[in-house]
């Protein structure tokens, strides 16, 4: 690249991003009542809260989070939050969806706008559901997400996919493990 920044550090500068422990990278933008990013992905009682069921533990109302994956960092491996996620197309390469229901059904469904070829440019995460996400290639090399949860995220929600997934799921291995952490079931 002759010493010039690629398109992908000067957006990753630009949106001030950071990585994430999902894969990929990402910069919270929002937290009801609150300044986003201070509370380290916690619930801020100084914000706007409400208590969630059934634990009656206190959320913030709402977060918001650009996320980035790239061409390096292709994969958002399997995790699953207690509140529902809607994912916004918002550039870049086209995404691929994967869910697992509780149940142990597969779901998948591309993220991006070319709607008249099936993609759509959002898309509700129920909680509970095992999710994964992968980069389409085209030829941006990047792909970003805008990403709404209700109630607020807090890392307390987040539970990460193990291979254990595989036994709950033994129908669903070989889809699983393309979305594990390397190394993680050696």
């Amino acid at each position: 690249m002759n010493g010039e920044e690629s398109s992908v550090t000067k957006l990753i500068k630009k949106l001030q991003l950071i990585p994430h422990v999902e894969g990929g990278y990402f910069r919270e933008t929002y937290r009801s009542g609150t300044e986003p990013m201070t509370s380290g992905g916690h619930t801020d009682l100084s914000g706007t809260v409400l208590f969630t069921e059934p634990d009656h533990k206190e959320r913030n109302v709402l977060t918001s989070i650009y996320y980035l994956l790239t061409r390096e960092q292709p994969k958002n491996y399997w995790h699953r939050n207690k509140s529902n996620i809607v994912r916004y197309f918002q550039g870049g390469d086209s995404f691929k969806i994967y869910l697992i229901s509780p149940k142990g059904q597969l779901f998948s469904t591309v993220l991006g706008l070319n709607v008249l070829d099936g993609e759509v440019p959002q898309k509700t995460i129920p909680a509970g559901y095992w999710e994964a996400i992968e980069l389409q290639w085209g030829n941006n090399g990047w792909g970003l997400i805008g990403e709404a949860v209700a109630p607020g995220f807090d890392y307390r929600d987040l539970e990460l996919g193990t291979d254990d997934l595989s036994t709950e799921y033994p129908h669903l291995k070989q889809v699983i493990r393309q979305f594990l952490k390397e190394n993680q079931f050696d």
